[in-house]
Formats: C-alpha cells, structure tokens, sequence
C-alpha cells in the first residue's frame, strides 16, 4: 500500500515540476534540439537535466535519436525521427539558405547555387550531402551538371504538413496526463500553440504554453537575389 501510495504522488509530479514542464516545452518548440544547448539554455547541471530527460522519455512524451555526431531530443507526438533528422540539418544558416534556395528553383544546379549564395562549391555540395542523409533533397544529374530536387521530407516542409498541433497529439497528451493522476484542462489550441492548465488536488495549478511558430516557412520576395530568377517567389526559413 505505502508503495503504491509512493508510486502514485511519484507520477504526479509528471509535468508539475517546473524544471521538468519547462524541458519539455523547450523539447516541443525548439527542433533539432541538442542535450548540451537544452542543458546551457537551462542553465542547469547536466545530470539534472539528464534525468528529467529520462523521466519524460518513461512517460512517452519525448524521444531521442543520435545523429551527426548528437543526441537529440524531440517530441514523439509532435514530430517524426526522420523530420527532427531534417531539422538538425537545417540549424546552420547556410544550409537553410541552400535549402530555400532548391525549393523556389527546382532542378536547379550547384553552380548556379554557389554564385547566387556566393558560396565556394565545396560549401554547397558539403550542405547538400548532409540535406541527403536526411531526404531533405534528391541528386540528379543533368549531363555534366549535379542538379537537385526536393525529396520525401523537403516537400513535407515545404507543404507545412508538419507545422499544425494535430487532434492526435492534443488527444495523446490529455491521455498521458490523465493517466498520471493528473487534470489536465486545454485553455487554448491553435495552429501556433497550445496552452493546457493542469490541475492537481493539494498542489498550485500549472499552466504551460508549446508554440510551433517558429517551424514556419515564410513566402517572400528578396530582390537581393540576382539573376533570371529575381522576381520569383522566394522562401525563406525562419531562425529557430
């Protein structure tokens, strides 16, 4: 009795703890999230984070994969394994500016990438390789030109079908939080965020927010690129 007595107020403090509620929103909001730059941003020690970490890992809400030389911690709900690879890839600023590149040119070429960036060609096929390993693009060739397109995960940024809190994800958080003896209540659930107000007999209530705006892909047009493409739309992805 007395052990499951323990066990019970244990599972309570799921989401109540605030080091640990706020892990798990910076885990949701920030893609490609490394431990040490989850652990710096916390300024907490590392075995602390570590833990909590592993605690949100038990209860489902969070996964991690290693990848590039990293651990990486993403929501199971929220986001795939192959999207959150896609995401790490998408950290370094010229990447991005590659990517968005390829997806306003389709078919375009590394020689054409490299001068309208101005970027060394070692840069671009260095980016590109990288993009690959996490099907964010595809390699052709056209002739003696590399050329490239986007791929299974590219289109899926690019259609934004990744950028929207689902039914299923609010419905499988609601569920975790229940069966952790807690009462969890949504306040607000939009495109861009959600906010849940959990509630507990004999404890304060906790209120936290997960905003998704930051995952968008903004459309518009930057006549700083030259060239026959100067007057098409652009797309430009958001610091993260």
């Amino acid at each position: 009795m007395v052990r499951q007595r323990k066990k019970k107020e244990k599972r309570l403090t799921l989401l109540l703890h605030p080091l640990r509620r706020e892990i798990y929103r910076l885990v949701c909001e920030t893609p490609g999230l490394y431990f040490f730059e989850l652990s710096n941003t916390l300024t907490a020690p590392h075995g602390t984070v570590n833990w909590h970490l592993r605690k949100l890992e038990e209860a489902s809400l969070i996964n991690t994969i290693k990848f590039g030389g990293k651990r990486v911690y993403y929501s199971k709900a929220l986001r795939s394994e192959e999207v959150e690879k896609a995401f790490v890839v998408l950290k370094h600023a010229t990447a991005r500016k590659i990517f968005a590149y390829i997806m306003n040119n389709d078919g375009c070429h590394q020689t054409l990438i490299a001068r309208a960036l101005g970027v060394h060609h070692d840069t671009v096929r260095h980016h590109v390789e990288r993009m690959k390993t996490a099907d964010l693009i595809s390699i052709f060739k056209d002739g003696r030109k590399t050329c490239y397109s986007l791929d299974n995960v590219g289109l899926k940024l690019q259609e934004e079908s990744i950028n929207t809190i689902s039914n299923s994800y609010v419905t499988a958080l609601m569920d975790i939080l229940e069966d952790n003896c807690l009462h969890p209540e949504i306040e607000e659930v939009t495109k861009e965020s959600l906010t849940i107000r959990i509630e507990c007999p004999g404890k304060e209530d906790a209120t936290f927010t997960i905003s998704l705006s930051q995952w968008e892909f903004d459309e518009v047009l930057d006549e700083s690129w030259n060239g026959d493409i100067a007057d098409s739309k652009k797309v430009v992805v958001e610091e993260t």
